[in-house]
């Protein structure tokens, strides 16, 4: 019997607005290829809020949905980022049940059988001279004594907003460390395991812009980036998957196998909307960097 067992977590809805990025094709797809590839005992989905919409309709039946409280503080630290709330979510769930966590965003391209026999399972994430093990995916055993080790970790819990230094202190780099000063308590694998290709522009380009070939080099599964590659995924139909070649396109088409191409498709006021606000955002950037330009020295802008 395998040391991890083929139970798949999955935590979404910690806000009311979803972040601006609700239950979408991208979701039911990457849902859908976990189903299929790892084929679990078990599909829990935590939701602090259920999503809505013909995709979680699709979606719903494939999960055991877990209505849950996040909490707000571990250790008396304050968790005030929903995404930090997730990071505790998962840990708490693997490290009392054990089996797979999986972000929303993580495509599975092949069965995870042969990593379940380790105690805990992550994958590097790595770009120029940075480097962490990343938490979109964790495999681990009951009481994996890494995970509690990491868990016990959140005493120093001081996290910020996204670009300031802590950050992803607890999610990525205090795991990196772990590893190294405990290599014993967890099996660690290359990022194109899982996070291959990246989040810059140019490789989101070529998962979602470009049917260049992307070769497999042994991946089990590949993070989407939603966050960065939101652009090319929020107003995405069936319809839209099967006519544009593209990598993201073609892994997602056998998933979308008897949903119609108009399924979840936004009506005219929807997308107008939509652009009305994509363009409000352009134009609250460009007005910033203007600002900035016209705020700093002379010296600094010749």
């Amino acid at each position: 019997m395998s040391r991890i067992p083929k139970i798949l977590h999955y935590i979404f809805g910690m806000a009311s607005d979803f972040g601006g990025k609700p239950w979408s094709l991208i979701h039911h797809v990457c849902l859908k290829s976990a189903v299929e590839r790892i084929a679990p005992e078990r599909v829990y989905f935590y939701y602090e809020f259920e999503p809505t919409g013909p995709w979680w309709e699709l979606s719903r039946p494939l999960v055991t949905p877990v209505p849950i409280s996040a909490p707000r503080e571990i250790f008396g630290n304050r968790l005030d980022r929903v995404a930090h709330r997730a990071d505790v979510v998962r840990l708490e769930r693997l490290i009392e049940q054990g089996g797979i966590y999986l972000d929303a965003d993580v495509l599975v391209q092949r069965s995870f059988d042969d990593l379940l026999d380790h105690s805990t399972v992550l994958g590097r994430e790595e770009h120029e001279q940075e480097s962490g093990l990343a938490n979109a995916v964790i495999l681990a055993e009951p009481q994996s004594p890494f995970l509690l080790r990491w868990y016990e970790k959140y005493r120093s819990f001081e996290g910020g907003p996204p670009g300031t230094k802590n950050w992803n202190e607890h999610s990525v780099q205090l795991p990196r460390r772990l590893a190294q000063e405990h290599p014993s308590e967890i099996t660690v694998l290359p990022p194109t395991a899982f996070f291959w290709p990246l989040w810059t522009e140019d490789h989101l380009a070529w998962m979602f812009a470009s049917n260049r070939a992307i070769p497999p080099n042994g991946a089990y599964a590949n993070h989407l980036w939603e966050n960065f590659a939101w652009k090319y995924l929020e107003d995405l139909t069936p319809r839209r998957v099967r006519r544009i070649d593209t990598n993201f396109h073609m892994w997602a088409r056998p998933l979308l196998e008897g949903v119609p191409d108009d399924h979840g498709a936004s009506g005219l006021s929807h997308r107008l909307l939509k652009q009305r606000q994509r363009a409000l955002r352009k134009a609250r950037s460009l007005g910033s960097r203007a600002g900035r330009y016209l705020a700093a020295p002379f010296a600094l802008r010749s």
